[in-house]
């Protein structure tokens, strides 16, 4: 009887498990997304045999001092750019917003963790060179988004990178994740055991902390200070790993839009790193 209930056990969190990988890899509702009025906006499509379609939007500032390309996080869509898109379009430059795969108005039937949206990156970074050629490119990612500039290298590299609420490793984030504190890593562990027969790759492919030190370009890493998901030694370990990176801290900021929660500092921050790493000299 109680090998019975063992098993019995097992089964059902066996099924539970395999549930909620489920709902963790499973894309976002496919939606129509409705530019903003105050932008000039311009939608694009990159189709591609063999990959998903990606879909965003252009807005080209005449005379621009570079054009940035931004990328949203986990769950969301390039909505939830438009207001980054404004303050760099005001401050002089283009600026390209698109739905990673699984998300928005893009195709795609899972969300990769950063992983395997980094070839949707790689793909958004070579148009915008193509599009905008002669100027330097800019890449803004949060959460997901970054993660994905970050795993799209060494394929394709902007000139200047804006991190935002990046992870280390796929199975710190996950365990800061679970719910019973004393076993985080094993419930991690368990549920991130299914990822190479759903996805192609494991947990232990998943560690932009291995890869920001590739990137060899000007970069700042924006991390909030109380962000539940992401604890301190990650943010630590990235910095380390990428030692001439800049680093700003968000005190009080969970994993919130850091925009929205300080707009002056996220302001302060980014468009002096940018102008720096993008503009030309003498540009007006």
């Amino acid at each position: 009887m109680l090998g019975l209930a063992l098993a019995a056990v097992c089964i059902v969190g066996g099924i539970g498990t395999w549930r909620a990988g489920t709902m963790l890899i499973a894309r976002e509702p496919r939606q129509i997304l409705t530019a903003p009025g105050d932008l000039p906006i311009e939608r694009t499509a990159l189709d591609q045999p063999g990959t998903p379609e990606l879909v965003g939007w252009v807005a080209e500032r005449k005379g621009s001092c570079g054009a940035i390309v931004l990328l949203h996080g986990r769950g969301s869509n390039r909505l939830a750019n438009v207001q980054r898109a404004k303050m760099l379009f005001d401050a002089g430059y283009s600026v390209i917003l698109f739905d990673l795969s699984g998300h928005g108005e893009s195709g795609g039937t899972v969300q990769g963790f950063g992983y395997s949206e980094g070839q949707d990156a790689a793909r958004i970074l070579a148009y915008a060179r193509q599009r905008f050629p002669g100027q330097k490119i800019g890449a803004l990612g949060s959460s997901l988004g970054a993660a994905s500039f970050v795993f799209a290298t060494p394929q394709a590299l902007a000139d200047a990178y804006v991190l935002e609420q990046l992870y280390a490793t796929l199975r710190e984030t996950t365990a800061w994740r679970m719910p019973f504190h004393a076993l985080r890593s094993l419930q991690a562990d368990i549920l991130l055991a299914q990822m190479s027969v759903r996805l192609g790759f494991g947990a232990d492919d998943v560690r932009p902390v291995d890869r920001i030190g590739k990137i060899g370009k000007p970069l700042i890493l924006l991390a909030g200070g109380a962000d539940p998901f992401i604890d301190r030694g990650q943010v630590a370990a990235l910095h380390d790993a990428a030692p001439a990176s800049q680093l700003v801290w968000f005190e009080g900021a969970g994993h919130v839009d850091l925009l929205r929660y300080d707009t002056p500092r996220c302001r302060d921050a980014v468009l002096p790193f940018l102008s720096k790493n993008l503009c030309q000299a003498g540009h007006v």
